[in-house]
């Protein structure tokens, strides 16, 4: 574990054992509250003055704060997931003694976890149980335990698609890169174009959550003009989706005209003819590219435009639980940036309904919840509250709303 993100567990494991808010601990060290909440969040990484300006507030000592000591107390789930998921990636091959895990089996467990992840409301909770230990098994049965055939080189792809998804969303881009890197070279084993388009889909991912945009174009361009599309739906569906991919990485760096051009001149015309798929756990089709395009105009600024391609968008034809809870805090989002605090609250609760501990995880939802705080109506601002207190964060809301 980095020192910061020990530093920053630490800090929060501390906190909470003596019951102190993170207000009172910035009051005590001579910062800003919101500074504390960015800290614990992987946000921000303090100068050694402000270490042992906390630790003295905490009344610890530094070494305590930037030590991986082991604690009575349980961790977060999100930290304890990704310590989990860093000891299966790395130490998988090492669990001798285990009763061999044959193939037919470990595919299931995959699919399995993959339904799960886009099926379910609790994903977060179930797959805890699930797949730190699934990954271990890939790592012993794909890449150490046996000769890896193709069929070994395939189930590893996908699984290390499914882990990078995860790592993302539970804020460790790190993993993410990791785990799409292994994905990549899984696939170029495999034998299968279309599964090697996808570990270089999945890699751009890792890549644009690491502020990589250019790198991520690079790959998901160079993924389309390899793979050449026919006339093969699976084909036509990855094709499409790494167009989406290249268009984020486009907005990301400020050229919006050339990311739409790439969405309504390639990736809508190849949904036309696909519908909606799920070919490597992509979800390309018309309502996966509307919802790109909604993104973009986020991502510009433009909550009007993006409110009005949002409202065409018919979410029953999207088989992933995700792309719903995607769609309603992109509304929520939007509403929020016109100062619409009720209908953002409308479909933040609406998110909420589809997926309660996507809102737990996602940074993006959180800004928005803040957002509505500070500018609902009195009317409307129990129900924010409670939303906060639900999700985790009001104690970061409220302390940053006193202070302004």
């Amino acid at each position: 574990m980095s020192l910061g993100r020990t530093f920053a567990q630490r800090l929060r494991w501390h906190r909470r054992r003596q019951g102190k808010s993170q207000a009172v601990v910035a009051g005590l060290a001579g910062v800003n509250a919101e500074y504390v909440g960015q800290i614990e969040r992987g946000q921000r990484t303090p100068s050694l003055d402000v270490v042992e300006a906390i630790a003295n507030a905490l009344g610890v000592t530094v070494t305590n704060l930037v030590t991986d000591a082991t604690d009575p107390s349980p961790m977060a789930a999100d930290i304890r997931l990704a310590s989990e998921l860093h000891q299966s990636l790395l130490l998988g091959a090492s669990r001798d003694g285990e009763p061999e895990t044959s193939l037919v089996e470990l595919r299931e467990r995959v699919d399995h976890a993959w339904d799960t992840w886009q099926g379910v409301s609790d994903r977060y909770s179930r797959l805890a149980a699930l797949i730190p230990g699934l990954i271990g098994d890939v790592v012993r049965v794909c890449e150490t335990g046996r000769t890896a055939g193709t069929e070994e080189q395939r189930l590893a792809a996908d699984a290390y698609t499914l882990l990078r998804t995860v790592a993302r969303r539970i804020n460790r881009p790190d993993l993410a890169l990791v785990a799409a890197d292994r994905g990549r070279r899984a696939a170029e084993l495999a034998d299968d174009p279309i599964r090697l388009a996808g570990a270089r889909w999945n890699l751009a991912h890792a890549l644009l959550a690491q502020q990589e945009p250019q790198t991520a174009e690079e790959i998901a361009l160079a993924a389309i003009a390899e793979l050449r599309p026919g006339g093969d739906r699976d084909t036509l569906a990855m094709t499409g989706a790494l167009w989406l991919t290249a268009a984020v990485a486009a907005a990301r760096c400020r050229r919006k005209f050339v990311a739409l051009e790439r969405v309504e001149e390639h990736a809508a015309l190849l949904a036309e003819r696909t519908g909606e798929t799920n070919v490597g756990r992509a979800a390309f089709g018309p309502a996966n590219v509307a919802l790109h395009l909604v993104s973009i105009e986020l991502e510009d600024g433009q909550a009007a435009n993006a409110l009005a391609v949002a409202d065409r968008i018919d979410p029953a034809p999207m088989a992933s639980r995700e792309r719903h809870t995607t769609l309603a805090l992109d509304l929520a989002r939007g509403h929020a940036l016109r100062f619409e605090a009720g209908a953002s609250l409308l479909h933040l609760l609406q998110a909420e309904r589809t997926s309660p501990e996507e809102l737990r995880y996602n940074p993006a939802a959180h800004d928005t919840i803040r957002r509505v705080f500070h500018r609902a109506r009195p009317s409307l601002r129990s129900q924010v509250t409670g939303l906060a207190q639900r999700v985790g964060i009001e104690e970061q809301i409220v302390a940053d709303h006193t202070l302004s």
